[in-house]
């Protein structure tokens, strides 16, 4: 009987050993993986653009979670992220008050500098063309993200922890591609009309340091498989503080005076724009 009785002790003791140490609870460190659907939309601060459309992006990384209590958790992390989002812009190519937005492209497709004072005999070289009547831009971005933010979570409930994300996001400006639908295109020869810019790089009209920093806020589940490892779902709502452009184009303008000796003074086009994204992540935690 004392042998049945201490089998059977021993049996209790190494189950509840096991599942001690099949618990997340105590577990200080967690890694994991995540993919993203998200919705994407640019705001603007300035009144001469404004919001077209939502985009649809999508995004991946690599998840870490440090443990602060039972109820905290530190999440931060590496990833990428791929936006669109689409703006109008204002165009009034002949009253008192003229906007039309234009730039120079030159032989290889790259964005001219508009610089003050250059005649307007000059403003083209020999394979240059400038497009102008820019009515909508669509902006795709490629940026490389790290997450900084709280987890707060629940007790388990039938295998189910439920939690919320409040925090911030450090992002690196990788790639920036805009795509222009135009009225007119000027060249050295002549004229054509309206036609559409494909993957016109904005890059060097973007912010000068290449850095966003925005809110991250969310609501999530995660449900436990075995042990640490949980499956998770959140939703996130993003909104950035950074402008994506400069805050005054080196590149496009809207108007110009030209003196009588035919030198040009440019009106520069002032840039507000904004990322939001709904972020929808699913993924899992080891």
């Amino acid at each position: 009987m004392k042998k049945i009785l201490l089998l059977v002790s021993s049996t209790l003791l190494l189950a509840n050993n096991f599942f001690a140490q099949d618990s997340d609870d105590d577990k200080k460190f967690r890694l994991g993986l995540k993919v993203a659907g998200q919705p994407t939309w640019f705001s603007s601060n300035e009144s001469n653009a404004t919001k077209k459309g939502t985009g649809f992006g999508f995004g991946f990384g690599l998840v870490t979670e440090f443990r602060l209590s039972k109820t905290a958790h530190f999440v931060t992390g590496i990833g990428g992220d791929f936006e669109n989002g689409s703006i109008n812009y204002k165009y009034a190519p002949t009253n008192a008050a003229a906007y039309n937005v234009g730039y120079v492209l030159d032989n290889s497709g790259t964005l001219k500098e508009l610089s003050d004072g250059v005649n307007q005999s000059n403003l083209l070289s020999t394979g240059d063309t400038y497009y102008s009547g820019i009515t909508q831009r669509k902006i795709k971005t490629t940026y490389v993200t790290i997450p900084v933010a709280l987890k707060m979570l629940t007790k388990e409930i039938a295998g189910f922890k439920y939690f919320g994300v409040f925090g911030g996001e450090i992002g690196v400006r990788v790639k920036s591609r805009a795509e222009d639908k135009y009225t007119f295109a000027t060249t050295n020869n002549g004229y054509s009309l309206a036609g559409t810019n494909s993957n016109v790089n904005i890059n060097k009209d973007g912010s000068l340091i290449p850095l966003r920093f925005g809110m991250n806020v969310g609501l999530g589940a995660e449900y436990r498989l075995s042990g640490s490892t949980s499956l998770f779902l959140s939703v996130h709502y993003f909104r950035s503080f950074t402008n994506l452009m400069r805050k005054e184009s080196k590149y496009m303008v809207y108007d110009a005076n030209v003196d009588s000796n035919g030198a040009m003074t440019f009106f520069r086009v002032k840039q507000g724009l904004f990322m939001n994204a709904i972020r929808i992540n699913v993924g899992v935690l080891f």
